[in-house]
């Protein structure tokens, strides 16, 4: 990281229900290219840049770094975990497997 950085932590919302999780955060000014998700053994990282001004080292701005953690729950189904990004809010879905979500038992 440049020195010259600022590592922010970026405001974060998380809605959850029977089917899963969605997790909403703002990042004004981040491009999809300097975006990344990963899901990782139960942490999930958001990490990405919003650059200010000119890159290199005669830049008159910083740029700022924007990184996030969380631990997410075993049930969620690791391969259906879907982002996307539009108009500076990332939108990641964290769906459960079938086997966690709840069902309802017919009476006979």
């Amino acid at each position: 990281m440049n020195p010259r950085n600022r590592v922010e932590q970026m405001p974060v919302d998380v809605f959850g229900n029977d089917d899963g999780f969605v997790l909403v955060a703002d990042l004004p000014g981040v491009r999809v290219e300097d975006l990344t998700v990963e899901l990782d053994k139960g942490l999930l990282t958001v990490a990405g840049l919003r650059r200010l001004g000119l890159d290199g080292e005669n830049a008159e701005t910083p740029t700022f770094e924007y990184r996030r953690r969380f631990q997410v729950p075993d049930e969620i189904d690791g391969e259906r975990v879907a982002a996307r990004l539009e108009h500076g809010v990332l939108t990641v879905t964290l769906p459960k497997a079938e086997a966690h979500k709840p069902r309802r038992i017919p009476i006979s």
